[in-house]
């Protein structure tokens, strides 16, 4: 039979870049996170602590005007506009994406390794490193929207409702450390989630795992510290690693403070690069027939 006959037909039209199935896979994984409600639980609790946050500078603003005596005794109890305040808020928002992240793994990586998802994937005109920076991207996203944004929004409202705009020109830092530690979050969260579901595929295993890297090392951390009296075991805690960074991307300074700055981040970095490797050799080790 000829072949005009089947009615397949030749393809005349432009190929696209294989790089725009990343944002095809970035989408999905976020709508995917958007269908479960224990997700939208997780994602209401951080949205109460950006409502209080919010509601609080406008109280503040609005008392300020008639009385910045009362507005001081606010800060007692909730301080705003400044570094310490972010950084707090920003720590807050991230604990609970960690716990969102920790349900979010078996979903958005773990089940591409039980359920064929990632052959489907790589059967595709798109490679491993598509495939790779793609789940990145997603876990990122999802860390950017409940960490990064909320604080560049209280960020834009305290400002706006400043008496002056100068509060934009006289804390420039303030704006670098929301997008720096927003980037921290994100970087180390998306590989260290990648390379724990690339081996344990289940949602509690991996849930126990997320948890006991956060927790069981910082509890570790601190017992050796305490055993020992070196303040240099407490950078096994990832998540005190993490916030020391952010402290420093907001301008904080603490030259004799042990574990430093430089040693916090020597140590993320070497956890980012160990997560690669491991990403790298899980998905290279799924044999793909096309």
């Amino acid at each position: 039979m000829p072949i005009e006959l089947t009615g397949y037909r030749g393809w005349e039209g432009k190929q696209r870049s294989s790089w725009r199935a990343v944002w095809a896979i970035v989408r999905t994984g976020v709508l995917m996170i958007l269908r479960r409600w224990v997700f939208w639980l997780l994602i209401g609790l951080g949205l109460l602590n950006f409502i209080f946050n919010f509601a609080f500078i406008y109280l503040k603003a609005t008392l300020t005007v008639q009385d910045e005596g009362f507005a001081r005794f606010l800060d007692q109890y909730q301080v705003t506009g400044t570094g310490e305040a972010y950084t707090e808020f920003m720590r807050a928002q991230a604990t609970i994406t960690a716990l969102l992240l920790a349900f979010a793994g078996a979903s958005l990586i773990g089940a591409d390794y039980r359920q064929g998802g990632m052959i489907y994937y790589l059967s595709r005109r798109i490679e491993r490193r598509h495939y790779i920076v793609g789940k990145l991207l997603t876990v990122a996203t999802v860390v950017t929207l409940i960490t990064t944004v909320p604080a560049l929004a209280l960020y834009v409202q305290y400002g706006v409702l400043s008496n002056s705009l100068d509060y934009f020109l006289d804390n420039p830092r303030i704006l670098v450390g929301i997008l720096g530690y927003g980037a921290v979050l994100a970087l180390v969260q998306s590989l260290l989630l990648f390379a724990v579901a690339a081996w344990v595929h289940r949602a509690v295993p991996l849930v126990m795992c997320w948890l006991g890297i956060f927790v069981l090392l910082e509890a570790l951390g601190a017992a050796a510290r305490e055993i020992n009296d070196n303040r240099r075991w407490l950078l096994l805690g990832i998540w005190r690693d993490m916030h020391r960074i952010g402290e420093w991307c907001f301008g904080a300074r603490e030259p004799e403070r042990i574990p430093t700055g430089p040693q916090c981040a020597a140590v993320l970095a070497g956890v980012c690069i160990v997560c690669l490797i491991v990403i790298i050799r899980r998905v290279r080790a799924v044999e793909i027939v096309r």
